[in-house]
């Protein structure tokens, strides 16, 4: 069925609102990641964009580990922390925002979806 010009842009502007809706969902989802601390003698913190925020390394791993081990556990700690942040990032993105991945949830937002209009009408 084609759609008048009237319709087209009212299903545009209806599929940007609602996009805009999801956008904002998914930030909101974003802000309440809460990693769990991979090690109790080292604690990273990223931000959103992956940069990293906070290194909190416990007083007393400066006795217990050696310089090489605590180098180690720092850089394993850098590392899972980033890779748990990024994959909770990827399956939140594709969640509210990836129409055509299959872990694209169309109720994340408690709305319907609303699709834009084909591109063809």
């Amino acid at each position: 069925m084609a759609l008048t010009d009237d319709q087209y842009v009212a299903q545009a502007e209806a599929a940007l609102a609602h996009m805009r809706s999801r956008n904002k969902a998914f930030l909101d989802a974003v802000d309440g990641i809460d990693l769990p601390a991979m090690h109790d003698a080292v604690r990273a913190r990223f931000d959103s964009n992956g940069d990293l925020v906070d290194l909190d390394i416990a007083p007393e791993a400066l006795n217990v580990y050696t310089n090489v081990e605590l180098e180690e556990l720092i850089t394993d700690v850098l590392r899972e922390t980033r890779t748990h942040l990024t994959n909770q990032m990827h399956s939140l993105f594709v969640k509210y925002l990836v129409p055509s991945d299959p872990q694209f949830d169309p109720d994340a937002t408690g709305e319907p979806y609303v699709p834009p209009p084909p591109p063809d009408a």
